[in-house]
Formats: structure tokens, C-alpha cells, sequence
């Protein structure tokens, strides 16, 4: 009951966090110029730009397929596709509730261990933060004198007040590498009394298929495949930003280098932990337009339009998805442990 309570007032918090920073961005934004700016846009770019999200999150569902494959599952790309937009559509829920979210669709449909499935999305959550890095790195090189003063105050505001707690940070991190050292012991020397806990080996089955999971990308059949879809995502990633600057007057002259500002922008948005990214990618967009000589009303409605848009996309094909998966024929992917 505690523990229930407890993350309904964490989700809760985030998504009053949420809708906080997006009221403060738009409340003072006048409804009937909105629409009237919604009536002059060209629509047909950003279109374009939901069918490049939606191409992007089939390539994702592509590359899913290749970290399952070595222990053995074998899916179709349709399937995980289902589970990805699933995935996404959990977002708008409850913040990073997707990952998971996917993987149960995804034992629901195959058969496919909800620990497996876990363990391959964290190997893929980290080949994509090396990936936003990379870009970051890039767009700074590119963009120094910008971007460089910008991140410098985002990070000023997160850190400040923290510069006289190092003792403090140190304590807690001892505190915890004790409490990690001791259970690691504890549990050893009782390893054999614990081996008769139903839960306890339930535990630990689950442990070791998420790392089995986790591990997948070093027994990977077709790394360069892997690693060619991962470099067409993010080209979709950053098309799908950057072609909805053609919608709008204000917006049109924007440089190709520009478009590495936004995706790099619109990335750490969508990574917040609140819903569908909300608040936070409205905020870091308009803010990075706004380094380029974009009118804050106008960097605003260039957020809003394309968050909205896209965010109804996924939650269209993202509910069509999961009644879709409601009924289709579970697939039972047994591992093929002799090929895997």
C-alpha cells in the first residue's frame, strides 16, 4: 500500500512538474494567434516529419530484433514494432514506464522473458546515450560559441548549491558501496539456506536472463547491420526535426547545422523524466531557437507544433498497437540455445 502510494505521488509529481513548465512557456500565449499561425503552417512538412518518426521507430524495432536474436529469439519486426509503439504510448502514462511496458507486450505476443527483454532494452538505451553524446560532442565542436555557454548554464542551475556538499556525496556513495559489498556477502554465505526460497531462486533466474540480455550485444549475428540501423535512426531522428522548419515562415532559413542544435535539444527533452516528454522538450526547443535569432513566440509555437503533432501520431499507432496485440496469435519463440 506504502509502496503504491509512493509512486503515485513520484508520477504524479513529475507530471505537475510537467504541466508547470508548459503552462509557464504558454501562458501568455495568445489562443487565437496560435491558431492562426496553426492555419498558415505548411502541414505537409510536418507530416512528412511523422512519417520519418514512425520509419524511425520501425528501424528501432529492426534493431531490437538483432539483440534478441542471440539468445535465441527469432521475431518478426512487425511484432516488436507493436511492442515499441506500446512502448512509447506508456510514456505519455507514466515517465520511462514504456521500456518495460514493451517488453510485456512483447511476452504476451512471443513468449519472450520479460527479464530477457529488459536486460536487451538496457543495452539499448546505452548504445543510445553514446549516441546523443557523440552528437552533443559534434554539435558543440560545430556550434561552440552557441551552445557552449548555454549547456554551461543549464549545468550551473542543476549543480548549484551542490559545490559544498562533496563530503557529504562521498558519504552516501561509501554508505552504499558498503550496504552493496555486505549484501554481496551476505548472500553468499547463505547462498545454500536461500536455494530453498521459491522467491529468492525466482530472483535470481530473473537476474541472471536480464544479464543474459544486457550481454546480447557481444554475441550479436550481424553487428554491422546492428550498427548501420543504429546510424539510420538517428538520421531519421534528425530529419524528422529538421524538416518541420519548412513549415513555418519564421523558421525556413534555419542552417543543417541548426538541425543538430534541435535534435540534440529535443533528445535531452524527450530523456526527461516526465510524460511524453512535455514541458521540458517545449522549453530546450524554444530556448535553442532562440540562439538563432528565432523570436521566442515563434521558437515556442515551433515546440508546440511539433510535439504536438508527433505526440498525436504515437498515441494513435500506439493504441491501434496494442489492440492489435491484444489479439493476434501468441508466438511461442523458444530459444534455439544450440544456435544462440
Amino acid at each position: 500500500m506504502r509502496r503504491g502510494i509512493k509512486s503515485f505521488l513520484k508520477y504524479s509529481i513529475s507530471l505537475a512538474v510537467a504541466i508547470l513548465v508548459f503552462w509557464y512557456l504558454y501562458k501568455d500565449v495568445n489562443l487565437v494567434d496560435m491558431l492562426a499561425r496553426f492555419k498558415k503552417a505548411d502541414l505537409s512538412w510536418v507530416y512528412l516529419s511523422i512519417l520519418l518518426a514512425l520509419l524511425s521507430h520501425l528501424v528501432r524495432a529492426y534493431r531490437w530484433n538483432m539483440l534478441l536474436e542471440p539468445m535465441g529469439y527469432k521475431l518478426k519486426t512487425f511484432r516488436t514494432f507493436l511492442a515499441v509503439m506500446v512502448g512509447y504510448l506508456a510514456n505519455f502514462v507514466v515517465p520511462r514506464m514504456g521500456e518495460i511496458s514493451r517488453c510485456g507486450i512483447l511476452q504476451k505476443t512471443d513468449g519472450v522473458p520479460i527479464s530477457k527483454g529488459i536486460g536487451s532494452v538496457v543495452t539499448e538505451r546505452v548504445v543510445d546515450v553514446l549516441c546523443l553524446f557523440s552528437i552533443i560532442v559534434i554539435t558543440l565542436f560545430l556550434e561552440f560559441d552557441r551552445l557552449s555557454q548555454f549547456f554551461a548554464g543549464l549545468v550551473a542551475q542543476k549543480t548549484e548549491g551542490i559545490n559544498n556538499d562533496y563530503v557529504q556525496i562521498a558519504g552516501i556513495l561509501a554508505v552504499l558501496l558498503l550496504v552493496t559489498l555486505f549484501l554481496i556477502f551476505f548472500l553468499k554465505r547463505n547462498h545454500e539456506r536461500f536455494q530453498k526460497n521459491l522467491l529468492y531462486n525466482k530472483a535470481v533466474v530473473f537476474l541472471r536472463q536480464m544479464v543474459e540480455g544486457i550481454l546480447s550485444i557481444r554475441h550479436l549475428k550481424k553487428p554491422t547491420y546492428f550498427w548501420i540501423s543504429t546510424l539510420v535512426m538517428w538520421i531519421l531522428y534528425y530529419l524528422m526535426t529538421y524538416v518541420v522548419i519548412f513549415s513555418l515562415e519564421e523558421t525556413s532559413g534555419l542552417s543543417i547545422i541548426a538541425g543538430f542544435t534541435m535534435l540534440v535539444l529535443g533528445g535531452v527533452g524527450m530523456a526527461a523524466p516526465v510524460q511524453g516528454g512535455i514541458g521540458a522538450f517545449h522549453y530546450l526547443m524554444s530556448a535553442g531557437l532562440l540562439l538563432y535569432g528565432v523570436p521566442e513566440n515563434d521558437g515556442v509555437f515551433f515546440a508546440l507544433l511539433i510535439h504536438t503533432m508527433n505526440s498525436l501520431a504515437i498515441i494513435l499507432v500506439g493504441v491501434i498497437s496494442f489492440f492489435i496485440s491484444m489479439i493476434i496469435p501468441k508466438r511461442k519463440a523458444k530459444p534455439d540455445y544450440a544456435n544462440s
